[in-house]
């Protein structure tokens, strides 16, 4: 009996060592199992947010530095213009040509006009120097003459430029898109349409280049409008006096009074032939008939 029991309590002994290593064993393989599920379902998403990060931190400092770069880049137009009393217009026109050259410049345009009396003349000319040039150039264009109006303007257009240009990186990159989509694309009428859309991107794209290279060239050159014009002939308004003077006042006046009546004799001519040529044979019947009456 007392053996009975003593197997009796080792029995229980041993379920109970049993159930609690039952227990511990579901809480150490409910732990490991959960453990690789969480890490089975974030690995994924935490190589993703990794490779986010990366990319974050690898376009943070692009964009800062692009941000850098628009702040402090500058696209300034200049241009100016000049109004120069010059005593040679040949001399000085040459002049301006060899400062042009001088400067890897060029003459857009040249204009002359001269007055009818030949008094004066003047030519403007159109000069575009690069945008570093332009002081220089003023400054030996100043010493063809005497510089009568100067004028100078400077517009910035770096907000304009920066937008453009990054509207035309944007455009590219959309085109490349559409491109590999029409690589893969099996469908007609898919196929169309994304052509359809690829030609007004390309269009749009040729239109902002165009815009693109036109601010580049006002920022990057630098237009001079140049009026040159020669000094009029100076007026005598003193009163001359002496003998000369009163000869030549007399000559004058006498000629003066020669051309009137010659232009008076001229304007009367045609009607004293046309009254010779009537009043002529009249007054010959008329005296001839009073001479017939006196006769008897």
């Amino acid at each position: 009996m007392r053996r009975y029991t003593s197997l009796r309590w080792a029995a229980l002994v041993a379920a109970a060592g049993v159930a609690l290593a039952g227990c511990a064993g579901g809480a150490d393989s409910g732990g490991s199992s959960g453990a690789p599920a969480s890490s089975a379902d974030s690995g994924p998403s935490g190589v993703g947010s990794r490779e986010a990060g990366s990319e974050a931190d690898s376009a943070a400092p692009e964009s800062a530095g692009g941000a850098d770069q628009d702040l402090t880049s500058e696209h300034i137009a200049r241009e100016a213009g000049l109004d120069i009393t010059v005593k040679d217009l040949d001399k000085s026109v040459e002049r301006v040509r060899s400062v042009a050259e001088d400067a890897d410049g060029r003459i857009s345009s040249e204009q002359t006009r001269t007055d009818p009396d030949r008094q004066w003349s003047s030519t403007r000319i159109e000069v575009t120097v690069p945008a570093e040039e332009l002081d220089a150039t003023l400054a030996e264009l100043e010493d063809l003459g005497e510089v009568t109006e100067r004028t100078s303007e400077t517009t910035d257009l770096s907000s304009t430029y920066t937008d453009t240009d990054a509207r035309v990186r944007t455009m590219k990159k959309s085109i490349s898109r559409l491109e590999k989509l029409l690589d893969g694309a099996e469908d007609l009428g898919q196929v169309i349409k994304i052509e359809d859309e690829l030609t007004d991107r390309e269009a749009d794209l040729e239109s902002l280049t165009r815009r693109l290279k036109a601010l580049e060239k006002r920022t990057t050159t630098a237009p001079i409008t140049l009026d040159l014009s020669t000094e009029s002939a100076p007026v005598n308004d003193e009163e001359e006096t002496g003998f000369v003077a009163g000869l030549q006042h007399g000559w004058s006046a006498f000629t003066s009074s020669v051309a009137v009546l010659v232009t008076v004799l001229g304007a009367v001519l045609p009607f004293a032939v046309v009254a010779a040529l009537v009043l002529g044979p009249l007054w010959w019947w008329i005296r001839r008939r009073r001479s017939g009456v006196s006769e008897p």
